[in-house]
């Protein structure tokens, strides 16, 4: 257990959409100090941080030197490195932060129930953990969140259940990561292509099967088979979206996911995106984060994150960056080693003031 007397010292790991978020966040907050800031644009490089987010000045200045932040104190670090396109690089980067004896949430699929991915990456980060004295978790919204934390819930109102089904719809014109959109998830190219890493149905198994065996173990279930899939559409047009140009004929919508059999019980988790919301009209196309329980009693439960007309991605990183910054002190509370959404003390945003009535 890390033992903190003082605000707790954080580092924040990168500083895409999601992180600017949680960097806002850490700065406007009085709960903890701000000791790091890690960037990968050297144009980034030497800016202060407050500054860098449209803050005032706070005296912490951006870095995109890895080992000195590594070498620096601090109590944890926010990590949201592109785990998605660089798994191995921030493996390493994680566990060389947790034995240099720092906490770290970690955002990405990869990281959300890492021993169901790779044995060989959860042990190096339970070793990592060790050497530390520290402790790691990986979370998210979807996967991270959604399907981890709210689906075992319902269960609490089940008599018996043949299937439990979870699911993402969203627009993602306006996700601006052109490697992640591209080259990751394969948009833009022809869907015969199989050179986006989505396009391995076993990769694509691999992003929510952490999801599943979360919810497996939650529900006291084994999972005894998984296998994934991945299905695409083209556009009949040409698009232009925040990442870049889709031709017509080319991948602009897919699904994608994984399908768990756990004894008389099928978990399937999936991601359905878009890139204009007419394109794969047979597919569901309601946007937000749905959970199915097929049995006695049937429960379907719908939520939308930026419920009021607020763009969809933007507000998922934001709530993805929360995720991760009010994990802060129960991270800081546990004992050293892994864990998941399944294994840590539950934790709930503190309020700031409590109201008398």
């Amino acid at each position: 257990m890390s033992t903190v007397t003082t605000k707790p010292r954080v580092i924040q790991w990168a500083t895409g959409q999601t992180g600017m978020f949680a960097l806002r966040n850490l700065l406007d907050s009085a709960e903890y100090t701000l000791t790091g800031v890690r960037v990968y644009n050297s144009a980034k490089a030497g800016i202060d941080a407050g500054k860098l987010c449209g803050r005032d000045e706070v005296g912490v200045v951006a870095t995109d030197d890895r080992d000195a932040l590594i070498a620096s104190d601090a109590d944890v670090v926010l990590y949201m490195g592109k785990v998605e396109t660089d798994t191995s690089g921030c493996l390493a980067d994680v566990c060389e932060l947790l034995a240099s004896g720092k906490n770290v949430i970690a955002t990405g699929s990869r990281f959300t129930h890492p021993r169901s991915l790779d044995a060989g990456m959860a042990d190096a980060i339970e070793t990592a953990c060790d050497k530390g004295n520290v402790t790691f978790l990986g979370l998210g919204l979807f996967p991270g969140f959604y399907g981890e934390t709210l689906a075992p819930v319902l269960s609490r109102l089940t008599q018996k259940t043949s299937r439990i089904s979870v699911r993402e719809v969203i627009n993602y014109a306006t996700y601006a990561s052109t490697d992640l959109m591209f080259d990751t998830m394969g948009f833009a190219h022809a869907p015969e292509d199989t050179s986006p890493a989505l396009a391995n149905e076993q990769y694509a198994a691999a992003v929510w099967i952490g999801t599943a065996t979360i919810l497996a173990q939650a529900l006291g279930l084994t999972i005894d088979s998984a296998s994934g899939y991945r299905h695409v559409a083209t556009t009949p047009r040409d698009l232009e979206v925040a990442a870049g140009r889709i031709p017509a004929g080319t991948v602009a919508a897919m699904r994608f996911g994984v399908s768990a059999r756990c004894g008389d019980t099928t978990i399937d988790v999936e991601h359905l995106t878009r890139m204009a919301d007419d394109i794969a009209p047979d597919w569901p196309s309601e946007i937000g984060y749905e959970i199915c329980y097929e049995g006695q009693p049937n429960i379907r439960l719908h939520m939308v994150v930026g419920a009021d007309g607020e763009d969809h991605s933007e507000q998922g990183c934001l709530a993805t960056a929360m995720h991760a910054v009010n994990a802060i002190p129960a991270v800081l509370a546990a004992g050293p080693g892994l864990y998941d959404l399944s294994t840590i003390t539950p934790f709930v945003r503190r309020p700031r003031s409590i109201p008398t009535f």
